[in-house]
């Protein structure tokens, strides 16, 4: 993905005290204030993320008059997995320990800790050290180091401690990625709309008279605004408009990116394709990062609070632990 560019701020001169004063799209507002929209922490944001598309998918069911069919998957992903999902190669790398090493340290001690540690994405428990005595003697060598000046200096820690100490922890300030896909059989959106309905903020449908769950249209662009931010990803539609009571002639296939400081989408594919198996509906996916440790009890019982004010509604939600796998 090309890396955008930053166009400067309008700036206008104050008459008074010759102040500057500089204005911001609303992209880049909200993108620095997430925490208005829901977006604070990793655990909360795929909360969020999860209720808006929900949210949004319920509306569009509703203002067709159809019984609305929302299923929801959540797939957690480790690092290795998301760097395939994007492209990146070269999961593994290798890390001279010697580049680390204090100007002040002896050459035999910088020249036992330049033995190559293997590391396999961010889990410790892919760690593979490659020369265990180097290792030993470097460890050895700053401990007596720390025990003749009494000031403590870095030692390497074998991979059964590192295990140790992660499994202590609890996991609960864990961070991994996620891909989150929900899919309606609502009236879908029309082919045109579909790159201002996502990526333009504060551009939407919902500025009416009649009052529905979301009022400017905010919760999808923020989870493509954190999709952004957090993975780098860009946000997937699939959708298949149906106008009033005829069935939907094709379906469109949108992938799109958001320029944060234009507040402009930036189209990445958007074509269609003939409905012949006559679906009706949106299929929404974004890759984020997130907390399931966390805030897995907060959202299934959104989703069970859900069901119960909406009996008329079917939700089917699927968890799944690529890591496992």
């Amino acid at each position: 993905m090309p890396k955008q560019s930053k166009p400067s701020k309008k700036k206008t001169k104050s008459q008074q005290g010759g102040e500057i004063q500089e204005s911001k799209s609303p992209a880049e507002f909200f993108a620095e204030n997430q925490a208005i929209a829901g977006f604070d922490n990793h655990g909360r944001s795929l909360y969020t993320t999860i209720r808006e598309l929900v949210e949004n998918a319920l509306d569009a069911c509703e203002s067709v008059n159809i019984l609305p069919e929302i299923e929801i998957k959540i797939e957690d992903m480790s690092q290795d997995q998301f760097n395939e999902l994007r492209g990146v190669g070269g999961n593994t790398t290798n890390i001279d320990l010697g580049l680390f090493q204090k100007s002040g340290a002896s050459a035999g001690t910088s020249a036992s800790a330049s033995s190559t540690i293997g590391v396999k994405g961010n889990d410790s428990n892919d760690t593979t050290i490659q020369n265990d005595n180097d290792v030993a003697k470097s460890t050895s060598t700053n401990k007596n180091k720390n025990d003749g000046d009494g000031k403590s200096g870095k030692v390497l820690v074998p991979p059964s401690e590192t295990k140790k100490k992660k499994k202590k922890g609890g996991g609960r300030s864990e961070e991994t990625y996620f891909r989150i896909t929900v899919r309606d059989n609502g009236c879908g959106m029309d082919h045109d709309d579909i790159p201002n309905l996502l990526g333009r903020v504060l551009s939407g449908s919902k500025y009416g008279v009649r009052q529905t769950r979301g009022k400017f249209g905010l919760g999808s662009k923020m989870a493509l605004i954190w999709s952004k931010k957090s993975t780098g990803m860009p946000i997937k539609i699939i959708s298949a408009h149906m106008k009033k009571d005829k069935q939907a002639p094709f379906i469109s296939t949108c992938v799109l990116d958001i320029d944060i400081y234009k507040n402009e989408p930036r189209i990445i594919q958007h074509a269609k394709v003939p409905n012949e198996q006559k679906w009706a509906g949106t299929l929404m996916e974004v890759v984020i990062a997130g907390n399931w440790t966390t805030y897995k009890s907060r959202i299934v019982q959104y989703l069970q609070q859900l069901a119960i004010i909406t009996p008329y509604a079917k939700f089917d939600m699927h968890y799944t632990n690529l890591k496992d796998e």
